[in-house]
């Protein structure tokens, strides 16, 4: 067993707010749209971004957005006031106007926080050239939320788990992880809720720690949980591999067979035959295709797939169409 299938992909991400500014939670709209103008003239002059102002925005594209984690639901809340700027390769988006002017974020697959770090930190350093970030020597950047005080920083680690949610020890690690400074959420942060076992490990606090320190403790975290997981799903082949095979199969024959199914219906399935590869019981020619399935099963998804704005109803049979023949061209 590898950490290749547990660790789906890593975050870096500052929080920065303009000098001499209300922060947005307290702001009014010509204030507001000044940040974003600000914002938007350094963006232009740092790299090749995309520039959009969210109100310009159809709410399937930002929905898109949404899912792809480059944009949040609160930015999409402040559509009025709010844009994004996005790289072309889609791995960093600066949301300009959401809880502070600026989340600068980087994503990239697999572990690579020290990566995303740098990537983000340069492009944080060349807007600094431009924009006057509010500081303060004793506290460090000042934040919206409190957590956020000192470096800005949050690094987050996505990873998949049901080996440790399967063996009932999802609490104890989330309790151990939480003693180091941690936390454990769901795929999109906080509120959001665990779904296709997907949890998202991230720094609580960004005071008191250097932007370095952060990352090899979120780094360092995400390995130890591997070590937790790998033992976890080799328990369960130990314990339970008959019940095992036989669930994460039913779920592979139902997804290869149906005729209509819904997207948190497919997403618990796919999650079951992802731990199925991983674990050997299932055998396909790509077996990477289940997550490119993952990623496009939700409505928008759907949609922008068949071309066509369908019905619920019409997206379930879709869904499922696609879902199998996919399926099908990877039989082994």
């Amino acid at each position: 067993m590898n950490n290749n299938d547990i660790i789906i992909s890593s975050r870096v991400r500052l929080a920065r707010n303009l000098s001499e500014q209300p922060f947005t939670t307290n702001t009014n709209i010509e204030k507001a749209n000044n940040v974003l103008t600000s914002a938007f003239n350094a963006l232009s002059e740092v790299s090749n971004f995309n520039l959009y102002k969210c109100k310009n925005l159809k709410s399937d594209a930002m929905e898109e957005m949404l899912e792809d984690h480059l944009i949040s639901g609160e930015l999409i809340n402040n559509s009025d006031i709010s844009g994004v700027a996005i790289s072309q390769d889609n791995t960093v988006s600066i949301m300009v106007n959401e809880e502070d002017h600026l989340r600068e974020q980087c994503m990239l697959d697999g572990l690579n926080l020290k990566r995303a770090y740098d990537i983000i930190s340069d492009i944080d350093m060349e807007l600094m050239t431009s924009l006057n970030f509010a500081y303060d020597n004793q506290l460090g950047f000042l934040t919206a939320c409190p957590t956020n005080v000192g470096t800005g920083l949050r690094a987050s680690v996505m990873m998949f788990l049901p080996g440790i949610v399967l063996t009932n020890n999802l609490s104890d690690m989330v309790s151990t992880v939480s003693k180091l400074g941690l936390c454990v959420r769901g795929a999109y942060g906080e509120g959001s809720s665990a779904s296709g076992y997907v949890f998202q490990i991230s720094n609580q606090f960004s005071l008191g720690k250097t932007e370095e320190e952060i990352v090899q403790l979120v780094e360092s975290t995400a390995l130890k949980i591997c070590d937790l997981e790998n033992k976890a799903r080799q328990l369960l082949l130990e314990r339970n591999k008959d019940n095992l095979a036989d669930e994460v199969l039913r779920s592979y024959g139902i997804l290869g067979n149906c005729y209509k199914i819904s997207t948190s219906e497919a997403m618990e399935l796919l999650s079951k035959v992802k731990l199925g590869c991983a674990l050997k019981l299932i055998n396909l020619k790509q077996p990477e295709v289940v997550d490119e399935l993952i990623k496009n099963i939700t409505p928008v998804k759907i949609n922008k797939l068949s071309n066509k704005n369908l019905t619920e109803t019409e997206r379930d049979l879709f869904r499922a169409e696609y879902i199998g023949r996919v399926l099908k061209n990877n039989r082994i």
